[in-house]
């Protein structure tokens, strides 16, 4: 009898550590893929919220280099984006679905950033290039997980606090 209990005691120990192991990596796979799903999440939304990346039509700035503002808002804009992008490539798992998507979102950043300086006139046209390239890349994102909000690049608009409210757009005569 005595015999039979040991390799019964025994048979239970490993196979309860093998259902704590089993039940641990279950736990850390689940963790891993939500913690990539709200990197994914807050790189969308991002995205989304970028203003330089709100469609337009796009026109010639002639000397933009030198004279618009607004190109060099655009190339710091998007090399800041750029580095959101590699900050959601590091919470994703190794082999994750979501790494070629993020890595072409690098390449269209990169490519804005070396387009728009090689033709700072086309600097517009090149911006709508990679709303376009994000746009389908957060599509692909999407498409792929259910738990990804589904924003356009730079559509982000505010609402009226309180219905029918607007905020005042003039100040009041002193």
């Amino acid at each position: 009898m005595l015999w039979t209990d040991v390799v019964t005691v025994t048979l239970g120990a490993f196979v309860g550590a093998g259902a704590a192991f089993g039940a641990n990596l279950l736990v850390r796979l689940l963790e891993s893929r939500r913690a990539e799903a709200s990197a994914l999440n807050e790189l969308v939304t991002e995205i989304h919220f970028r203003r330089v990346l709100r469609r337009i039509v796009p026109t010639r700035s002639p000397d933009a280099a030198e004279d618009d503002p607004d190109w060099a808002h655009a190339r710091r804009s998007i090399g800041a984006l750029r580095g959101v992008v590699r900050g959601a490539r590091r919470h994703t798992r190794p082999k994750s679905a979501a790494l070629p998507v993020l890595n072409e979102m690098t390449l269209a950043c990169n490519e804005f950033l070396d387009d728009s300086e090689d033709h700072p006139d086309l600097y517009r046209l090149h911006l709508m290039q990679l709303h376009a390239r994000l746009n389908a890349s957060v599509r692909r994102l999407r498409s792929d997980r259910r738990a990804i909000a589904d924003l356009e690049p730079g559509q982000a608009r505010l609402g009226a606090t309180v219905e029918g409210l607007r905020p005042p757009t003039a100040l009041p005569e002193a």
